[in-house]
Order: C-alpha cells, then structure tokens, then sequence
C-alpha cells in the first residue's frame, strides 16, 4: 500500500512502522465491524502501559482526522480507498466463514 501514497504536501510526517501499522489497524476494525473508533482495541502489549496507551489513542485519533479530511491531503485521499478496500475484503472473508 506505501508505494502506492504521494509524498506529504504539509509540515506533518506520516506516522511510521508500528505506529502506523496500530493506528490503520484501528480504522479498519472500525470499518470491518461499523463500530466505533472509541471502542476500537488497543493492542494488549500497549493496553497495560498508561504512557503508551496514550500515544495509540492519539496517534489512533490523528489518523481518523486526517482521514476524515481526505479530500484536502492528498496522502491521506490516497491512503483511504486503499484501506476501504482492503476494510472490505477482510469483512468479505469474514462473512464467508
């Protein structure tokens, strides 16, 4: 999916490896089960350190925003239907069982 993103067009850098990987993580069990972002899981190896449980859910919460304002970033306008895709073949597979 990253060779398939432009560059950044702002001052922000994209989140990188676990970080991102965490936080795409989060948006797409959103999607997959319609739920929530608030409810979405943290990982249980950050769920039991208050210091890194804060970070996911604000790097967790950055990525829905610049998400929901896809349109005006084009590395986040590119980076959404790439995992909307991906959100509905999981939940495709996920059916099918």
């Amino acid at each position: 999916m990253l060779t398939q993103l432009p560059d950044l067009t702002h001052h922000r850098e994209p989140l990188s490896g676990d970080r991102r990987r965490l936080a795409v993580s989060a948006y797409i069990w959103t999607r997959v089960t319609e739920g929530e972002p608030d409810f979405a899981p943290c990982p249980p190896h950050i769920a039991q350190d208050p210091q890194l449980r804060a970070v996911w859910t604000r790097e967790r919460h950055n990525v829905f925003h610049w998400l929901r304002k896809a349109d005006h970033q084009p590395y986040y306008g590119a980076l959404k239907p790439l995992l909307e895709d991906h959100a509905r073949q999981l939940a495709k597979e996920i059916d099918g069982r």
